[in-house]
């Protein structure tokens, strides 16, 4: 289907409407309703996902929505106790970009990442240049909750408005950077340890919305839930400035293979600090 969308000519028509925020919204808008709970029981069975690790009310859930964004059961996902780790914010697949420059890309060579489209503020820019990035995608089965990757105090989520294209990787493929065509919220996460750092998740197709949950301006610990994401795919982007951390060298060498690499919520992603 995506192949379709993204690759025929009479696809690529018929996506256009799909890429605006209306049509997400309208999706999103259907799975907050009651009837869209008829979904839940043949997504579980489809992508084969364990029950086991979620809270489910006593009387299910009232909407396809409520089971997206559920939440896990307690001691459900170990936080790597290394207080100088970075762990996964949440379940998903990671890429990694060492270090940011014009030749950045993922998937394809010639789907390239630029940095000053993504954060659209010169200053960041010259900030975090040559940083460090990492990608973490979320596929519609993962768990849809994300969280903080270290003790830091998080700002006021800024809003960079854009389309919904899809995030999964067929779609850089056919040339298009939906990091960089894509609404995000850009948080700022104020680390003792790592400084500061740049915390983005990004919307994708059929993503209703992003919601934040925590309290900006307050410290929050590792693990503490920082969001989720409703209906839909979706990315979350972290950048340390460079020379502050180094990815793990399994997704160092995955990611030059544009191999994706599955994480969960919690575990380690840098090196470890010698």
């Amino acid at each position: 289907m995506l192949n379709f969308f993204y690759k025929n000519f009479m696809g690529r028509l018929a996506r256009l409407p799909m890429t605006y925020i209306w049509f997400s919204q309208l999706g999103g808008a259907f799975a907050d309703t009651s009837v869209s709970r008829h979904f839940i029981k043949s997504f579980i069975k489809r992508n084969k996902i364990d029950m086991s690790d979620y809270v489910v009310p006593d009387n299910g859930y009232k909407t396809f929505n409520e089971f997206f964004y559920r939440k896990l059961k307690p001691n459900k996902r170990v936080i790597d106790s290394d207080p100088y780790s970075v762990i996964s914010p949440a379940d998903g697949r990671l890429l990694v970009i060492p270090e940011i420059n014009t030749q950045a890309h993922f998937f394809v060579k010639t789907c390239q990442f630029d940095l000053e489209r993504f954060l659209k503020d010169k200053n960041l820019v010259s900030e975090f240049a040559e940083g460090t990035l990492f990608l973490f995608r979320l596929a519609p089965e993962n768990y849809h909750r994300f969280h903080f990757p270290f003790d830091c105090v998080a700002s006021q989520p800024h809003r960079i408005k854009g389309k919904l294209e899809s995030v999964n990787p067929v779609v850089y493929k056919s040339g298009i950077q939906p990091l960089t065509e894509n609404e995000r919220h850009l948080i700022i996460l104020d680390s003792e340890k790592f400084g500061k750092v740049l915390f983005v998740p990004v919307g994708a197709m059929l993503v209703g919305k992003v919601v934040e949950t925590y309290d900006p301006e307050k410290f929050h610990k590792k693990g503490d839930e920082a969001g989720y994401f409703a209906f839909g795919g979706s990315s979350i982007v972290m950048i340390f400035k460079k020379g502050v951390v180094t990815p793990d060298e399994t997704f160092i060498q995955n990611s030059l293979h544009d191999r994706e690499t599955e994480v969960r919520m919690g575990c380690r992603v840098d090196k470890p600090i010698k």
